[in-house]
């Protein structure tokens, strides 16, 4: 908001400027000597008393700092209330308390001229509502319409402040998604009283949807099980994939912080999981003149909100797209996952488990992490007794380790014929490969 307090500024100092010239010269004398015959005929002033605060030319300094005021109070209001009603609203009262200075104090016996300051604060109201049909002017009101309370206010005055303005229209966009959802929600709601549930709801909402916004993220849906944010959506940047990481891997932290209040509090845990996927998507305004909100549409959404529920099936917290692994891959450590397939679009990818950022991991952890990806290659290449010798090694005893678990189990049941993962007969690679369906996430 600096821009709109410089031309604030500047509109109050030229407004200003042109009304004491104005009161120099001498151009209100006429109006205040004739408000004066009025006062005294109504009975307010005594006849030949009452002398004017502005009595001289150049002006009574109280009269003097009254214009000044209003023409900079006058401006600020109408640049910075974006709607247009209450800019008017505020202006009345502005003039209201100016007339009504004057007979209130001719009531002491005291002349007041309010000519000058109405004359400012006209000149700065006129000046304030040409501004704000700019670019620049409109630019608050149109991101509160579009935005609203779905970014920070951090990002807000970034955007306020910022050269180019923000572009709604639709268009296609590299963007990230960050999912995180709430796996057991369902079970709470049989195990807590209801005035419970939303107090943990509320408390998973201030962990997720307030701390992501405050990483300049744009929260597009949010509720007591699932938040969806866009890194890159608002402010397009070339590192929107490793914020949405630094993100992810920040509210890991914070959400286990919060299992630890919500088991001392209720006895309960939140069951999470995180998914990052990146991509590019059909950015815009979607719904109606009286309800709409910028969003994106595009398959790393969809596909973003299967990775964080399949968090639940491996026993990890975040989980990343081949794509947003691609962006980010210099930055951060992780571990691979599972080969996706998707038959509808014929496409194989692999997901990976986000760890770390990049030079966070120790020697011993990186050790166990190549070991584990050694033993998931080696899976991959059913080779099942080498690949558990390989996660025997990723092992840290007596820290559980849901995907390291996941992946042992995989082998010891592919070793003796038992998966119970196998997928229709008709596809084959899933079947009998190490793929798996993206409907089976």
């Amino acid at each position: 908001m600096r821009r709109y307090l410089l031309v604030s500024l500047l509109i109050g100092t030229i407004v200003s400027a042109a009304v004491l010239l104005l009161v120099h010269f001498g151009a209100f004398a006429h109006f205040g000597a004739s408000l004066a015959r009025l006062y005294r005929s109504a009975g307010f002033l005594a006849i030949g008393g009452g002398e004017s605060v502005a009595s001289g030319v150049a002006g009574h300094p109280f009269e003097v700092t009254l214009a000044v005021l209003a023409a900079f109070g006058a401006a600020w209001c109408v640049i910075d209330i974006p709607q247009a009603s209450h800019k008017a609203m505020v202006v009345l009262l502005l003039m209201l308390v100016i007339i009504g200075l004057s007979p209130m104090l001719a009531l002491y016996g005291v002349m007041f001229e309010p000519f000058s300051a109405m004359s400012a604060a006209t000149l700065a109201t006129a000046a304030g509502f040409f501004y704000s049909t700019t670019e620049h002017g409109m630019r608050k009101r149109v991101l509160l319409d579009v935005l609203g309370s779905r970014i920070s206010a951090g990002t807000f005055r970034q955007l306020m402040n910022a050269k180019e303005p923000v572009r709604f229209a639709g268009g296609t966009r590299a963007v990230t998604v960050l999912t995180c959802r709430v796996f057991n929600h369902a079970d709470l709601r049989e195990k807590m009283e209801p005035g419970e549930l939303v107090a943990m709801g509320n408390l998973f909402l201030r962990n997720t949807a307030d701390f992501l916004m405050e990483q300049g993220a744009y929260l597009d849906e949010s509720g007591p099980d699932m938040v969806r944010v866009f890194f890159g959506m608002v402010r397009p940047s070339d590192d929107h994939a490793l914020q949405a990481c630094r993100a992810a891997l920040e509210l890991r932290t914070r959400l286990r912080n919060l299992n630890n209040e919500c088991e001392t509090r209720w006895f309960q845990r939140l069951d999470f999981g995180v998914a990052i996927g990146s991509g590019e998507m059909t950015v815009g305004v979607y719904g109606s003149p009286s309800h709409h909100y910028l969003s994106g549409v595009g398959g790393e959404t969809d596909f973003a909100r299967r990775l964080a529920q399949a968090n639940g099936r491996y026993g990890s917290d975040v989980l990343i797209s081949a794509r947003a692994y691609q962006l980010v891959k210099t930055g951060v450590e992780v571990r691979p996952m599972e080969m996706i397939y998707d038959p509808g679009r014929n496409l194989m990818t692999e997901i990976y488990q986000l760890l770390a950022l990049s030079g966070e991991l120790d020697e011993s952890h990186r050790a166990r992490r190549d070991a584990f990806w050694q033993g998931v290659i080696l899976y991959r290449a059913e080779r099942f007794s080498e690949a558990l010798s390989q996660f025997s090694q990723a092992e840290i005893p007596g820290k559980k380790d849901g995907p390291l678990e996941f992946f042992i189990g995989l082998c010891e049941s592919r070793r003796s014929g038992s998966s119970s993962d196998a997928a229709p007969a008709s596809l084959d690679l899933a079947n009998h490969g190490h793929a798996r369906l993206i409907s089976k996430m």
